[in-house]
């Protein structure tokens, strides 16, 4: 196939996929577009990359300022601490991800088996977290008709119980898990290690051991990024670097040749992961729009749920699951100091931290400091040296994943 100087074939998308491979619409738009041009261009996944980020980030910042408003109207909002945010909308950033991810990774990615799992887990947690997002609110109201006492709102505050939750977040990845095991040729236990050249050791998972580290990888992920989400920014960023390292990642490893030079697992089809994470970081920069403070709007469950697990799939999918506690730092501290906290209390009564997750524990103990006289420039500096942190961290697992053997 001819193609323009400087253009790697890897790169180029064939002209005639198969209906089953590509979104009818965006398939007539391509072949529309080198019609009309000539150019090869148009198939390039890079180029669908970039224009599933703009398309993204356009469609989230025209349709956030009216989904606001309109909800509201209708009072929907969560119980928050301070009177500034009593009105923000709890639930329409991680519904309108969900409206806007979904197709455009529909038009600018071919359906292989990488994108219909990660959508399958993207899509059900998403609904989770839509439901328990619903849930908490339908309780409040009822707690100001005075259906409930404060003792049972107190009780049903978090919407749908945490058990049932996490129940139903180890079940579906189990499945989908299961699936792409069967069916994925390259899901076949193997990961890499941090600081391990793949030439020395390429260990291997067996199938009974594989399968429940892929679901718990998944589950934690989505939980790590939901108790990460308590100030505003706060999730997106940590989000933003974590999809920055599913693209390159496998932008690379798609290709035999740069795999093989730096000696990472050569991974078919996963290149097509690349359109997908580019709809994801165009959402939240948009995002990252309305929710900087004084903000408008959160991200809520039904955002961070289903963000959470499709992080996690996809590091599972590049192999590189291990490298999640390097580059998704934030939400795995964020996760382990809940843990550690409730285990704590539990055994023996002490806490660990001053409140948990951990971003509460730094923000009770700069409250006592005087240098710090107003919660706003408290909850901005953790919320900046997060991000900071998240930001180094994406160029050391770069670094360690690409070049540190």
């Amino acid at each position: 196939m001819p193609m323009l100087e400087g253009t790697h074939s890897d790169d180029i998308l064939p002209i005639h996929p198969s209906p089953l491979s590509f979104h009818r619409v965006g398939r007539m738009l391509l072949e529309f577009l080198f019609q009309r041009t000539g150019m090869y261009l148009f198939f390039s996944r890079l180029v669908s990359t970039g224009a599933a980020t703009i398309l993204s980030f356009v469609l989230a910042s025209v349709l956030f300022p009216p989904y606001i408003r309109f909800l509201r109207r209708l009072h929907f909002s969560s119980e928050l601490n301070g009177e500034a945010q009593q009105h923000q909308p709890v639930m329409p950033a991680g519904i309108l991800f969900l409206f806007i991810i979904t197709p455009v990774v529909l038009l600018t990615a071919r359906m292989n088996g990488y994108v219909i799992s990660a959508l399958i887990i993207y899509v059900f947690f998403s609904v989770i977290g839509a439901v328990d997002d619903i849930a908490k609110v339908a309780n409040k109201r009822r707690l100001a008709k005075g259906q409930i006492t404060k003792e049972e709102y107190q009780y049903k505050a978090d919407g749908i119980s945490a058990s049932l939750r996490l129940t139903l977040y180890i079940l579906i990845s189990f499945g989908v898990a299961f699936i792409a095991y069967k069916y994925i040729p390259n899901i076949n236990g193997h990961i890499t290690i941090p600081f391990v050249s793949t030439q020395r050791a390429l260990p291997y998972m067996p199938f009974w051991l594989f399968i429940p580290f892929m679901a718990l990888t998944i589950a934690i992920m989505a939980n790590g990024v939901n108790f990460t989400d308590g100030f505003d920014t706060l999730a997106a960023v940590p989000l933003i670097t974590c999809a920055v390292f599913v693209g390159v990642v496998s932008y690379i490893s798609q290709n035999a040749v740069w795999s093989s030079y730096l000696l990472i697992p050569h991974i078919p089809g996963v290149e097509e992961l690349v359109p997908f994470v580019g709809a994801v970081i165009g959402t939240l920069l948009a995002f990252l729009w309305f929710n900087s403070p004084p903000s408008s709007i959160i991200m809520g469950d039904s955002g961070s749920v289903g963000l959470g697990g499709l992080v996690g799939i996809m590091f599972i999918f590049l192999k590189a699951g291990f490298y999640l506690p390097i580059v998704g730092f934030i939400f795995m501290a964020e996760f382990v100091s809940d843990i550690l906290q409730i285990g704590s209390f539990k055994l023996t009564k002490k806490r660990i931290f001053r409140c948990a997750p951990i971003h509460h524990h730094f923000q009770f103990g700069m409250r006592s400091k005087a240098r710090y006289p107003s919660e706003f420039q408290i909850v901005s500096k953790i919320t900046w040296r997060f991000h900071i942190i998240s930001i180094i961290l994406l160029v050391a697992g770069l670094i360690l994943f690409l070049k540190v053997r």
